[in-house]
Formats: C-alpha cells, structure tokens, sequence
C-alpha cells in the first residue's frame, strides 16, 4: 500500500511540474466532522460508569466530532477539463464537558465529585488531487477531485476534577502527536464572477485514523495530606473494558493498564474520518 501511494504521489508530482495550461489558487474553509471511534465510545462508557455508581448525578461528557477549518490549494490545469492541485489546511476538533455526582463511599460516609473533560485533536492535512472539471451552464462548473493525504495530527487530553473527600483536586494531561497517510475525495461546484474570479462551494470525505499514542503524561494531585505530581514523556493512551461493560480510556506504559475489573486493553484508536463542508474563492492566472 505504501509503494502504491507513493507512486501515485510521484505521478501527481510529475503532473504538477509539467506544462500548464491555466494555475489557480483555491483557499476554502467551513466545518469539518470526525468519527472519534474509541475517544467518544469512552467517554460515553465514563459517564455510564458514574450513573451506576452515583446517588445522584448531572452534566455530560459531550462527543468529539466537528470544528473549523481552512484549507489552501494550488491547482494546475493540464487540460481544460483535467487539473492538479497541492495543498494543505489545518483544522481542529475540540470538546469541553463537566460532570458532578454524588454518592456513598466504602466508609459509609457521603462524597461529591466533579470531573471535565477538554479533548482537542488537531490535525494539519498535506494533500495531491486529481481535478475533473465539467461545465454545467454558462457560468457554472463542477468539480470532482481525488488523491492522498498525509495527516499530522495532535491529540490533547484535560481532566481536572476534585473530591470532597480529604478537599482533593486532580489534574489529568496528556498531549501526543502521531502522523498518518490517509485519502479524501470531493464534489464542489464554482460560480465565475470574472474570468480570474470563482465562488466555489465543496462536500468533501477524508479517511484516515491513528493509534499509538504516546506522548506526555502529568497527574498533579492536592489534598489535605498535601502535593503529589506524577508524570512520564512516554506514556501511551489506551482503551480498555472496565467490569465487563463499560468503555474506558486511560494513560500507561507499554505494560498497558491493570487492575479488578481491566479487561481486553488496546491502543487508543481515534477515526479523523468525516465529511467536510467548505465554501470560499478560486483564482486563476
């Protein structure tokens, strides 16, 4: 798979660097949308846990699923109906959510609790299209486009929360970045103002995903018995099954997550893939 990208890279390459007869310059934005897969299976599988386990409880941890983007191509015409472009863009995805809940300990004695979740996945696509280009009325031209992308992408993970027990507070962080070759198609249509100037509308889907994150960890810790800060530059983020049915996510070492009740631990998987809705303007010279 890998020589196979690599030589339709190349093609587009040689495409981009041959004699042209037009060049554009495409800058889009709009929302984007992702799948999330374990992070929001988790997070859903979190809350559960505290419903089950609390007396009483309130808030949400919401999914991880759309944010803004911008994007910026470079579009070469090798016909006047076959172009291709390079570009890149950068969007991101973020969620913010606070859950507070109540109960009983093992002492008997009555507790409260809050916990936020702010999770951000940032991602900065290279990419290479084929353009097809077709002219649907006078002013009017459609615009089906193909190719690969090379995805950066960040993961950060914020979870403060306290405990009425003993006034303890925590403060959960966690930041990894991983890289991934993926692939994304399109339909868009363009409106020509002038003979330079288009308005150009787009429904796009990128494929991809990544696992394998590792990256920094700190866990600082304040009660009445006072300061405790833990932390590693190597910890992975993982998902596991706790007590048989719920969904959870956590941060260790390469031995993975143990303890009563951690089952069938894996690497995090976090889907980027979505659709993408853009609007914005197309050049030519």
């Amino acid at each position: 798979m890998k020589k196979g990208t690599l030589g339709l890279i190349l093609i587009l390459a040689a495409a981009v660097l041959a004699p042209a007869q037009q060049i554009s310059f495409k800058l889009t934005g709009g929302l984007s949308w992702i799948d999330g897969r374990d992070f929001n299976s988790a997070a859903a599988g979190g809350y559960a846990q505290l419903r089950d386990a609390s007396t009483s409880i309130s808030g949400s941890f919401p999914s991880l699923n759309n944010g803004a983007h911008f994007q910026a191509e470079m579009i070469t015409y090798v016909t006047s109906w076959l172009g291709v472009g390079l570009g890149g863009g950068y969007y991101r995805v973020s969620n913010q959510g606070s859950v507070s809940w109540s109960g009983i300990g093992s002492d008997g004695a009555p507790f409260g609790a809050t916990s936020t979740l702010k999770t951000q996945v940032s991602v900065i696509p290279f990419f290479m299209n084929v353009h097809y280009f077709a002219r649907l009325a006078p002013r009017l031209n459609l615009d089906v486009y193909a190719g690969p992308v090379f995805f950066i992408v960040q993961t950060h993970v914020e979870n403060p929360g306290t405990l009425t027990t003993a006034n303890t507070s925590t403060l959960e962080l966690f930041t990894a970045s991983d890289s991934t070759l993926g692939a994304h198609a399109g339909l868009g249509l363009s409106y020509q103002l002038t003979r330079r100037f288009h308005l150009v509308g787009e429904a796009e889907y990128h494929v991809g995903s990544y696992t394998d994150l590792q990256g920094n960890w700190v866990q600082n810790t304040t009660s009445d018995a006072g300061f405790d800060s833990l932390s590693s530059d190597s910890y992975f983020m993982w998902t596991y099954t706790q007590s048989g049915k719920y969904t959870r996510y956590g941060f260790s070492d390469l031995n993975g997550p143990t303890g009563d009740g951690i089952t069938g631990a894996r690497h995090t998987k976090i889907d980027i893939s979505g659709l993408m809705l853009s609007a914005g303007v197309r050049i030519s010279f």
